[in-house]
Parts: structure tokens; C-alpha cells; sequence
């Protein structure tokens, strides 16, 4: 059986271990410069894992003996998932890991912004002492406003109620008891954009979700709101961003995800003072990368038990090629 690792991943020995006696193992610590050098890697493996770079059509058509990918990561919108089925390739993710730790960021986001952190330590740095400069606001009382009702905008919810916060939400799904349990108000989309101070998404890519907070959304929001997205990039519009960020219609961003990875150098969004960036780090802790490392080899392991696990694409395991 040969397994690839076919770009960086959190990969400690252990789990090194754990691998190697499943098979001739191959690990590449670079990301591929190119699709061609990425199909080259992964051509001949029967098992990939997965951490950031797509997997396309292409790939999947380049391929001869694959028979399953385990993603490196809860999100799967970068995978092929069409062209994985046809094939019969089983596709399994970590589901349900780093809620804590990506809740934990979007707070991390929240406070840089509200007291301008980013902003007196560069101000400080260049020896600007004048408190004047910094003056923010404080979250006690304010409205933050959770798009998506999962594991990590839960926890949102939570943290969001040691801060004194009114919260409100916009679900597919709204219910009196969690309603109860969460002490939460469920509202309208255009009502929370409306009321909330901040507004913090937490919703899956889906052709559905895909740019659902654009144009005519920034037009909704007050003035001074920040925007959090730690979900994925392509939740928001981007252009209408920048657009609403120019003309002034709305207070700040604090941006974990973009449009397009990893962020441009010359991308208007770092033009910003009341814009912060992190590349894609809302997950990033020892406990997280720990979690995910732990579930992703599993997955491998139960898939060659003949046990698969985590699947997310079940209809091709009629077709599938267990060991």
C-alpha cells in the first residue's frame, strides 16, 4: 500500500510510526509548485492525505491506483468530491475538531479590533505613546450577530455571553430549545446584519453560502460593524468588501480566509488600519493539531480495516476499492 502525504501537515513521529506500518509511506513537506508536480506525487498512491492543496478533476484523472484521500482538515470544498465518487475514491475528513480553538480566534480578532491593538503596538513600536490614537470600544452590551449554528458558532455563543453580549443568530435550522439553552435570539438574515455590532459567520462553503454576504448586504449593516470570517473565503464577496471598506459603510474586518489563497501581496485588504489578517490560523493550536493529526491517520487506519470512517462522499463505497 502506498500512502502519500502530499503537502505540509502536522506529522510528529508518532504518527510517522503510525503510518509507516501501514504501508510504504512518502511524505512531502513543501507545497507543489505547480498542479503537475502535485500529480506527480500523488499518481501512484493508493492513499493521500491531503492537507491544503486542491485536489481537482485533473488530479483524480491522473490518477491509477487511488483509493482513498483523508483530508487533513474539517473542510472538504477544495476536493473534487464529483470526480473522487465516480472513481470510486472514499473521501474522509476530521469532523468536529478546533471549534474551541477557531471560537477562541474570532474573539482574538474581535478584541484586536474593538481596542485597536494591531494599531498601538505598530503606533508603539515607532514610539507614538499618545493614548489618543487608541481609543476603542468596549464589548459589554453590544450585539454580535452568529451566522451558522454548528460546533464553533455555538461555542461563539458561549464565550460571547462571559462578555456580556446580546446574541442573535441566523440558522436554517432555528429551535426553541436551543433557543433556551443558548440564550439566543433567532432572527432573519436582513435583521442581523441590521442590529448586530459585530457579525460573525460560521457557515460551510456551499453553492448556497458561496458570496452570501455581498453588495447588498454590506448596504444593511451599520456603519460601524465588524465583520469576522473565520468560515471560508468565499462566504463573502471580496470586491464588495473592499468596496464597502472604501466607502466607509462599515467599521472593520478581522479576516482569517480569503477568496483566494494564500492572500496576494498587493490585495487592497491590507490597505486597511481597521482590517486584520491571519493567514488561514483560526484552527492553529498544539491541542487542535494534535486532534485533527490523530482523527486524520485514524481514518486512514479504519479505511485499510475495511472500516471507513468519517466519509463524506458514502455513495462511492459501493464502488470503492477496500483493501
Amino acid at each position: 500500500m502506498k500512502i502519500v502525504v502530499s503537502d505540509p501537515i502536522f506529522l510528529p513521529e508518532e504518527y510517522r510510526k503510525r503510518l509507516e506500518v501501514l504501508g510504504n509511506l512518502t511524505i512531502f513537506e513543501s507545497m507543489p509548485s505547480s498542479i503537475d508536480e502535485f500529480i506527480s506525487r500523488v499518481e501512484n498512491a493508493d492513499i493521500v492525505i491531503v492537507g491544503r492543496y486542491g485536489f481537482s478533476e485533473k488530479t483524480f484523472l491522473a490518477t491509477r491506483n487511488l483509493k482513498m484521500i483523508s483530508v487533513w482538515q474539517t473542510g472538504y470544498d477544495y476536493i473534487n468530491i464529483k470526480a473522487a465518487t465516480e472513481k470510486g475514491v472514499i473521501v474522509s475528513n476530521v469532523p468536529e475538531y478546533a471549534y474551541d480553538s477557531v471560537a477562541e480566534m474570532v474573539f482574538a480578532l474581535i478584541l484586536n479590533l474593538a481596542r485597536k491593538v494591531h494599531l498601538a503596538d505598530v503606533g508603539l513600536r515607532n514610539g507614538n505613546f499618545d493614548w489618543r490614537n487608541y481609543i476603542g470600544y468596549q464589548l459589554m452590551g453590544k450585539t454580535i450577530g452568529i451566522v451558522g449554528m454548528g460546533s464553533i458558532g455555538t461555542r461563539v455563543i458561549q464565550i460571547a455571553h462571559g462578555f456580556n453580549m446580546n446574541v442573535i443568530a441566523y440558522t436554517h435550522h432555528p429551535n426553541d430549545k436551543a433557543a433556551n439553552n443558548l440564550g439566543v435570539t433567532f432572527v432573519d438574515l436582513d435583521t442581523l446584519l441590521k442590529e448586530s455590532d459585530i457579525i460573525s459567520l460560521h457557515v460551510p462553503l456551499t453553492p448556497s453560502s458561496k458570496k452570501m454576504i455581498g453588495t447588498r448586504e454590506f448596504a444593511r449593516m451599520k456603519k460601524s460593524a465588524i465583520l469576522i470570517n473565520t468560515a471560508r473565503g468565499q462566504v463573502i464577496d471580496e470586491d464588495a468588501l473592499i468596496k464597502a471598506l472604501r466607502e466607509k459603510q462599515i467599521g472593520g474586518a478581522g479576516l482569517d480566509v480569503f477568496e483566494k489563497e494564500p492572500l496576494s501581496l498587493s490585495s487592497p485588504l491590507s490597505e486597511f488600519e481597521n482590517v486584520a489578517l491571519t493567514p488561514h490560523v483560526a484552527f492553529l493550536s498544539h491541542e487542535s493539531l494534535e486532534e485533527c493529526t490523530n482523527v486524520c491517520v485514524q481514518n486512514v487506519e479504519k479505511f485499510i480495516e475495511g472500516k471507513p470512517q468519517n466519509v463524506v462522499n458514502p455513495e462511492a463505497l459501493a464502488s470503492s476499492r477496500l483493501p
